[in-house]
């Protein structure tokens, strides 16, 4: 199972704060660090969520994670010098061209990036070894249109649930067993505030976890609330290393609550 550490907002635009990140990353052990290849200059204003959610507020928040196409150069450069696979998040169909200038192997889009992807159809002038997408704002015939588009193209389909942070009765993980019935490679993109949904999920056999990661104090950045430290980096994937014994995974790093609460979900979750 691949671990990825989404650096999203927490690197605040700073790219030393990214380097810094990337080496905590694989040193409590991710083996794919991700960011977000935002332009703020591609955001579309949506009058619907004007109410709550002004454009001209987004478009501020978006241009000061902007990270410049050195940036990514030095980011990429970084991660390959401490031997973990960067990633990035594309959001427009129309950013081949800087997309393959990078030269990623691994693209993620979000479930709601799959439809301005036209489903997967759209995804033929982009270069990259391997896909992620989440199903978040995906409705199960919309990734069934996904899966039968991306044919040919070797991708993970990660169960995501946009709430942040997710709480623990919305995290809906028996979907993970019926997306495992509709393709070989499945994750969880994880939004809750504990370890514990990452821990069931993995008990379900995902083959990729995907967590927002902070090296930041969590009071010092937006997606603080979501994101694990170095040290709950270095817990998840401890346990992501204990084997399966029949149906039952080894418990050695639950506490009793958490043993008593695993044992709780995992009747629900069958």
């Amino acid at each position: 199972m691949k671990i990825i550490a989404e650096l999203c907002q927490n690197h605040n635009g700073d790219i030393n704060l990214v380097k810094d990140m990337v080496a905590q990353a694989k040193y409590n052990g991710a083996d794919i660090v991700k960011i977000q290849s935002i332009k703020a200059n591609s955001l579309t204003k949506r009058e619907e969520y004007e109410s709550f959610r002004k454009y001209s507020d987004e478009y501020q928040r978006f241009a000061s994670l902007e990270l410049s196409i050195d940036d990514e150069l030095e980011f990429i450069h970084t991660a390959n010098l401490h031997n973990i696979k960067p990633m990035t998040t594309i959001f427009s169909p129309n950013h081949y061209d800087y997309f393959n200038s990078l030269g990623y192997d691994y693209l993620k889009l979000s479930g709601y990036s799959m439809r301005a992807f036209d489903w997967g159809n759209k995804l033929d002038k982009f270069n990259f070894k391997h896909l992620v997408f989440s199903t978040s704002s995906l409705h199960l015939h919309d990734i069934e249109k996904c899966i039968k588009n991306l044919q040919g193209v070797d991708f993970t389909i990660l169960h995501c649930v946009c709430l942040y942070p997710t709480p623990f009765e919305k995290l809906n993980l028996q979907s993970i067993e019926h997306l495992k019935t509709l393709h070989d490679k499945v994750g969880f993109s994880d939004h809750s505030d504990n370890l514990l949904s990452s821990k069931l999920a993995m008990f379900q056999g995902i083959d990729m976890l995907e967590r927002h990661f902070t090296i930041l104090d969590k009071e010092e950045t937006r997606d603080g609330k979501v994101s694990v430290t170095p040290k709950e980096l270095q817990e998840l994937k401890t346990f992501s290393n204990y084997k399966k014994d029949g149906q039952y995974l080894a418990l050695n790093g639950f506490d009793k609550q958490q043993r008593f609460n695993h044992e709780y979900y995992q009747g629900r979750f069958e």
